[in-house]
């Protein structure tokens, strides 16, 4: 174990200066600080609070670490603990981790450097016991555990009795004829909620009840993703009764029982493991909250860690289980197995032809509430971005199959020329739509062509950088890059930055390098590359193309894009040629790259439990250079479809301000502004302000016109793309490539 002297002879100072620096005893110039700080995290020394508590005998201090405290339960533990915490002479410091590993490290270190007497936490790594061990409880820093059992670690613990609380409840329901209960607990791993699942599993068994699976879900805790898992366990199963392990995950389930029209009386009962209350069982309609008494559980830990704070070192570590005080069994009793309620029978229905992605999923999701509301059937196809746009002109032309598309904005003059959108002026000019609501100009740019309108926007997402904070804050990183480049270590500004960065995290070009690669491409299609290479070509103050529409591709800002981007290439997977767009976003949360720019509607998945390996860990930031490409997406409806009202009744519902929260907070994106000022879902997707300052930077990409001829701006794209994929797949000459360009560019456009 490291100890102050070797810091101060890494460090190459005396142990003097590492003292005041880590006791903030004296002034220490910021490059000291700098060398001290690197020694600190390189030799993962951590100053023992305990023998400086003994020496100085004035702390008082006591560090509550909890997850959140939008949960009733926790709140009223840290009533407990605080008040006898107070009571005793001590004063608590409450941090927050989130459940994120790397929130509850920074506020762990923190509370090692202030020399907190003790510690109460409910942890999110009950896997970390050498972390514990060798941080706090070899030091003689006393610790007590709340409901998450660190395994094989001697400390104190307190929980209650979930096991035998929800064996408890399932033998009851099945007693009252129930055999078909749902379960939705917190994440796997975490001792209570592996004991809930564990007692469901066996009373079902004892009950000679097969277990199945899809009535368990696992969800974090909080009401925004137990809504997604309720939903999809709702529209799957309709279980009478869902049990939940805490009031956050039930009122996410009970959002999802409402928006279903689910009946609490007749359809679902929700039971949850909840506080005790002085108003008994029932918290809101339709749902019963068990009765575990958190105030005594968080005293009962304040006091259990005085005690040990008196007896550092002798002291024996005690488990404390608490019992649920379940009395009344009466309250369980539920009603008769019942099933979601069917729309109305009706002939009317809808074909809809959807981009395959994360802001289809979340439509396709919610679709049982347009059927429920409107009693209009739905029939919803998926197809990916590359085919998608040939699919809507062979539909158009030969199939007449669909009457709802998913279009992508610069698509907009290329469909309405070729009359495959159906103009809506009489639905959108109508006293029943606002166009007021959407993003400023967003309804023209998306919708609007020669003063008449064709189509709604669905949704915005630009393109943001996101980037590994850990990397890009630690020490002994920026002091390598530092010497590299001579500059700092920061979220790139510009394009020659980022590409410096990304050789910076290549492994083969980096062994030090703690990621794979910088960064990763989406190379696969036009459709992917070009994003990736248009917003250098603007940054670089290139176009393809002049406000006289004269093709510009021969210019030296061309090439300097274009040499940014082949040295950004060169420094990526050699996969990336057949990357897609979640492809680049799945190695970016695998952690795998250090940085990725990626368009807003694909990285919702940021903070997924069950797919991100690096919570907690990822910076925001607008991306180099500052122009994104206006990424949107609207609906249009079919100029063959033989129901154009019922199809713009799906528009406005999709559309509209009722859904837009839901669909948002099921990985969807929005167009309406009031969206991006919703503090709760800016809680759940942090970047959203973000995205918000983004939009007036945003660039348009448009097909161009002349004497009501359009050349379709795909098409254009398509030549650069061909050729600009030679120079990266076939190792082409840049110039070359460019001059050939240029020539193919020029008879392409002089053809009309």
């Amino acid at each position: 174990m490291s100890n102050i002297k070797d810091v101060a002879k890494l460090a190459e100072v005396s142990i003097g200066t590492v003292s005041n620096y880590i006791n903030s005893t004296r002034k220490v110039s910021p490059y000291t600080a700098a060398r001290i700080q690197s020694a600190i995290d390189v030799l993962n020394f951590k100053p023992n609070a305990f023998a400086r508590n003994l020496k100085s005998n004035t702390n008082k201090e006591i560090g509550v670490i909890l997850p959140n405290t939008h949960d009733n339960y926790y709140s009223i533990i840290l009533a407990g603990i605080e008040k006898e915490l107070t009571l005793s002479g001590y004063y608590i410091n409450v941090a927050l981790s989130g459940d994120i590993p790397e929130n509850e490290n920074n506020i762990l270190n923190m509370y090692l450097q202030k020399n907190i007497s003790g510690l109460i936490i409910v942890t999110c790594q009950p896997d970390k016991a050498d972390y514990f061990k060798e941080n706090f409880i070899s030091r003689n820093i006393p610790v007590t555990f709340i409901d998450r059992r660190v395994q094989s670690l001697d400390a104190n613990y307190l929980s209650f009795d979930t096991y035998n609380t929800i064996k408890s409840l399932v033998s009851q329901l099945i007693k009252n004829g129930n055999r078909k209960i749902g379960l939705l607990v917190g994440q796997k791993g975490f001792s209570p909620e592996d004991d809930c699942v564990s007692a469901y599993r066996d009373c079902l068994k004892q009950n000679d009840i097969e277990v199945d699976e899809n009535l368990i879900g696992h969800t974090k805790s909080s009401k925004e993703d137990a809504f997604r898992t309720a939903i999809s366990l709702f529209q799957e199963q309709t279980p009478p009764v869902v049990i939940t392990t805490s009031q956050s995950i039930s009122s996410g389930v009970e959002q999802a029982a409402h928006l279903l029209g689910l009946n609490a009386d007749n359809d679902v009962m929700i039971i949850s493991l909840g506080q005790e209350r002085w108003s008994g069982y029932y918290t809101r309609v339709g749902t019963i909250n068990t009765m575990r008494p958190a105030y005594k559980l968080g005293k009962k830990a304040a006091t259990l860690l005085i005690k040990n704070i008196k007896s550092p070192v002798l002291f024996e570590k005690e488990q404390i289980i608490l019992k649920d005080k379940i009395t009344d069994k009466s309250l369980f009793e539920t009603a008769q197995n019942s099933h979601l309620r069917k729309p109305n029978n009706t002939s009317k229905k809808l074909n809809v032809l959807l981009l395959s992605s994360p802001n289809s999923t979340a439509i396709k999701t919610m679709i049982f509430d347009f059927t429920k509301k409107t009693g209009i059937n739905v029939n919803i196809d998926t197809c990916k971005q590359e085919y998608l746009l040939e699919t809507m002109f062979k539909d158009n032309k030969v199939e007449k199959k669909y009457d709802v598309y998913m279009y992508d904005i610069p698509w907009k003059d290329i469909l309405i020329s070729n009359n495959v959108l159906l103009n809506v002026d009489e639905f959108v000019n109508s006293k029943d739509f606002d166009k007021e609501i959407f993003l400023s100009d967003l309804m023209d740019k998306l919708g609007k062509t020669g003063g008449s309108y064709y189509g709604v926007p669905l949704f915005y997402a630009p393109q943001l950088l996101l980037y590994r904070k850990d990397l890009f804050e630690n020490q002994k990183l920026r002091e390598q890059f530092q010497k590299k480049y001579k500059t700092p270590l920061r979220p790139p500004k510009s394009w020659l930055e980022f590409s410096a960065i990304c050789e910076f995290f290549n492994q083969s070009l980096n062994p030090s390098s703690p990621v794979q690669y910088g960064t990763s491409l989406a190379c696969s299609a036009m459709t992917t590359l070009m994003p990736e290479f248009l917003p250098r070509l603007w940054s670089y103050g290139g176009r393809v193309l002049d406000e006289n529409n004269n093709v510009t591709v021969n210019t030296p800002s061309f090439r300097k894009a274009l040499v940014n981007f082949v040295n950004t290439f060169e420094t990526t997977s050699p996969e990336s040629l057949s990357y897609n767009i979640e492809k680049t976003v799945e190695e970016f949360y695998m952690g795998n790259t250090a940085m990725l720019v990626g368009f807003a509607g694909y990285i919702s998945d940021a903070n997924n439990h069950l797919k991100s390996r690096i919570i907690g860990k990822i910076g925001y930031d607008h991306i180099p250079g500052g122009a994104s490409i206006l990424g949107a997406w609207g609906f249009g409806v079919s100029s063959k479809s033989s129901c154009p009202t019922q199809a713009f009744e799906f528009i406005s519902w999709a559309c509209g301000p009722e859904m837009n929260n839901y669909f948002t907070i099921l990985e969807g994106q929005s167009a309406l502004r009031e969206v991006y000022e919703n503090d709760e879902l800016i809680n759940l997707y942090p970047w959203m302000p973000l995205i918000l300052k983004t939009y007036n930077n945003c660039k348009e990409r448009k097909s161009l016109v002349f004497d009501n001829k359009v050349i379709p701006i795909t098409s254009i794209e398509e030549i650069v793309y061909k050729h600009i994929k030679n120079v990266v797949r076939e190792n082409a000459d840049i110039d070359h490539s460019i001059k050939a360009m240029q020539k193919e560019l020029e008879q392409f456009i002089g053809s009309f």
